[in-house]
């Protein structure tokens, strides 16, 4: 009876209108907020699409470089002034062999005879792109050893089929062990290796950095070697900043490194304005449901003061309020996560799979929290309001 006596001079037109605008918004904000998490579930080669750019970069080769005029180390100034840019994260410079290092077959284990040049690298445990039990001491069986994926590629389709020879599989090569020749200093000795996986980023046969450098101080010059590559992580929205980078300091990189880095600030920026746009159209949404309500309050001022003059209490006539608004609230939260949940499941993880994407199952939890936490900040503003207009009105009568 209170509740219909306080609605009945409702504008209808401004409650569609503030209904509507609360539903798009709620429905784009947890559509926004399940994009993220799904562009996040999404892995490749490159790892986590809103990671960080794990960017390898060199110095470029040029005529001068060629004829011994500059060379393509990079100084402690240099590595200074990359960890000094706002949108790195980390710098690591990679370590390299100081001695020479050749690759042959273990006679048995099923790989034919062969014997390569080669070179180590190491990088430190956090830029690995590949998880693999990396550990190593002097009392190791093996050294652990992660091979280019390309590299195998140009082996099998490059090397194997030019000299007649049979092409070898990952999981051979990861059974197999190899002989590493080390020569250096004076000294020489024989190590096993083995493969133990396969980097997709990575173009250098890695090692782990506690061998490499002990390998260094037994078979090294013993002079300090500047690195020649440096592996960066930078923010996923610093494309520009990257590019910027390149012509300053004279960069090389990868090509494919570029165009992620430019996917993901893309990616980054888009889901930002549909987040921004969706907030904007909740906030919006909001504050038409507290001109509504005052509206209602002002439309009632006569059957407000009635009511407190005959005992009805603030609190009361403030309940009954909260209930209308927080059923109307309940009800657009519960649309626009079932809207949201149908969109996902029946139209875009569809999509994806009918063209061979494989559709990511991320938990729904943050949708409901970010419900919940919308229907809490709605009823709260309207709450705050109509508490106050209605202390206002009964102190006027």
């Amino acid at each position: 009876m209170l509740s219909q006596l306080l609605f009945k001079k409702r504008n209808t037109l401004q409650f569609i209108f503030a209904t509507a605008g609360a539903f798009i918004g709620l429905t784009a904000l947890l559509l926004s907020v399940q994009l993220i998490q799904d562009v996040r579930g999404f892995q490749s080669a490159d790892g986590d699409l809103f990671g960080p750019n794990m960017v390898v970069i060199q110095k470029k080769v040029t005529r001068l470089t060629t004829f011994g005029m500059n060379n393509t180390a990079f100084t402690e100034k240099d590595i200074a002034i990359l960890e000094s840019k706002d949108f790195i994260e980390n710098v690591a410079p990679f370590q390299s062999a100081d001695f020479k290092v050749g690759i042959s077959e273990v006679i048995g284990d099923g790989l034919p005879h062969f014997y390569a040049d080669m070179f180590f690298q190491s990088i430190p445990d956090d830029f690995m792109d590949v998880d693999v039990d990396w550990q190593w001491n002097e009392e190791s069986a093996f050294i652990p050893i992660v091979l280019p994926r390309d590299f195998v590629m140009l082996i099998n389709y490059g090397f194997a089929q030019s000299q007649g020879i049979n092409q070898i599989s990952e999981d051979v090569l990861m059974a197999a062990r190899l002989t590493i020749h080390m020569e250096g200093n004076g000294k020489r000795e024989k190590m096993i290796g083995r493969v133990v996986g396969f980097s997709h980023k990575i173009s250098s046969i890695l090692v782990p950095e506690n061998f490499l450098s002990q390998a260094n101080d037994k078979f090294g010059s013993g002079k300090k070697m500047q690195p020649g590559r440096v592996f960066i992580a930078t923010n996923d929205d610093s494309y520009g900043a990257l590019e910027e980078l390149m012509e300053d300091m004279n960069l090389d990189i990868d090509k494919s490194a570029i165009d992620v880095a430019k996917i993901k600030t893309i990616v980054s920026v888009v889901v930002a304005i549909f987040g921004t746009a969706a907030l904007i159209i909740m906030l919006l949404s909001l504050l038409g449901f507290v001109q509504y309500s005052q509206l209602i309050l002002n439309k009632s001022t006569y059957e407000i003061r009635t009511l407190m003059r005959i005992g009805y209490r603030v609190n009361e006539i403030l309940r009954s309020f909260m209930i209308r608004l927080s059923i109307i609230f309940g009800v657009i939260c519960l649309s626009s996560i079932g809207i949201m949940l149908a969109i996902k499941f029946l139209w875009i993880n569809v999509f994806l799979e009918d063209n061979g994407i494989p559709a990511v199952n991320t938990s729904v939890l943050l949708l409901m929290i970010t419900g919940i936490i919308t229907f809490i900040v709605f009823i709260g503003a309207n709450y705050v309001n109509i508490r106050k207009s209605i202390i206002s009105l009964g102190q006027g009568s």
